[in-house]
């Protein structure tokens, strides 16, 4: 990294976290690089959080009426004067050489446009547990057209890619805007992810995913379009019957919830792999992995033995060791 003088920003939409907003900022003033400004939009806190972010010199602060995530996020984007942007959520703590690890990656590779990391999760009533997630482009790209690749509040993004391309978070796809961000910044650069635990992930049975899983239909008609956008670098049109199989094994608790037949499944994996096969969009390794990995899942939650004769089974147990 060319030394201290590189200059970045850190983002953080705020509303009503003030149980835990001192603890997220304390551990961005406690990194070992400290070349960055701090970004905070509160979005309409009705609690004392915004008391507490004006106790810190160095933020900056957007305070306004509530306007909702996504609004938050690209306000804190324009607002940046950073070569870079880190997004951090008000809950989640960074731990101390986030940053520093971070910047080598995108400084000693200026194809990247986005580097993320593993996330050690925790809340009240719950095992702490290491979420960890693929680490190469090629490898990245193929879970893409699957499901979000990246841990949100993990991830540190190239301020240029958006600018440049006018690639923003998109107010049509609510609750899921991450995952629709880099299926446009996966066009315009390459992803990596830092094989170790650079945050501390808090879970929270209140927290958005979670609350809309509880209206799966409603969620179902946002990430339907993303699945399909996340495809069109293959031509493929999915049929209504297929974005529903998709949408329930791209994520472990549909696929735990809801029984998928074997043979609906293969059928559709090799619509997936033959389309690739022809264009070679992403890595042929790489997607058989991803695909059987959601294969293996879909036989440890139903147990369906007649799994195992399938390649599938044995690309998901190789990218299972291989992780």
């Amino acid at each position: 990294m060319n030394g201290k003088n590189l200059f970045f920003s850190i983002v953080i939409p705020l509303y009503n976290k003030n149980y835990s907003i001192q603890r997220c900022i304390d551990s961005v003033l406690n990194q070992s690089y400290t070349n960055f400004e701090i970004i905070v939009v509160n979005d309409g806190s009705k609690d004392s959080s915004l008391e507490i972010i004006k106790e810190y010199e160095r933020i900056v602060l957007i305070s306004r009426e509530n306007k909702g995530l996504i609004a938050s996020l690209n306000e804190g984007i324009e607002k940046a004067r950073g070569k870079y942007i880190a997004r951090m959520d008000a809950d989640d703590i960074s731990l101390s050489n986030r940053f520093e690890e971070q910047l080598k990656i995108m400084e000693n590779d200026k194809e990247i446009v986005v580097c993320g990391s593993w996330i050690n999760v925790f809340g009240e009533n719950r095992k702490e547990k290491i979420s960890k997630y693929f680490q190469y482009d090629k490898q990245i790209k193929a879970n893409l057209i699957m499901s979000c690749c990246f841990a949100h509040p993990s991830v540190m993004m190239r301020r240029d890619a958006f600018l440049d391309n006018n690639i923003w978070y998109d107010e049509n796809f609510k609750n899921a805007e991450d995952y629709h961000l880099w299926t446009q910044l996966a066009r315009v650069g390459k992803f990596y992810n830092i094989p170790k635990v650079l945050l501390n992930y808090r879970f929270l049975e209140t927290s958005i995913t979670r609350v809309v899983e509880k209206e799966v239909e409603k969620r179902y008609q946002v990430v339907k379009n993303i699945f399909q956008e996340a495809l069109n670098i293959l031509d493929t049109n999915l049929s209504e019957d297929e974005k529903k199989l998709h949408f329930i094994i791209s994520d472990n608790m549909r696929t735990n919830a809801n029984k998928v037949l074997l043979s609906d499944l293969k059928n559709y994996f090799k619509k997936i792999v033959k389309a690739n096969d022809k264009l070679k969009k992403v890595d042929s390794g790489s997607l058989r992995r991803v695909l059987g990995r959601r294969w293996l899942y879909n036989f440890i939650f139903h147990k369906e033995f007649n799994a195992i004769f399938s390649s599938y089974f044995w690309f998901g147990v190789l990218s299972v060791i291989r992780k």
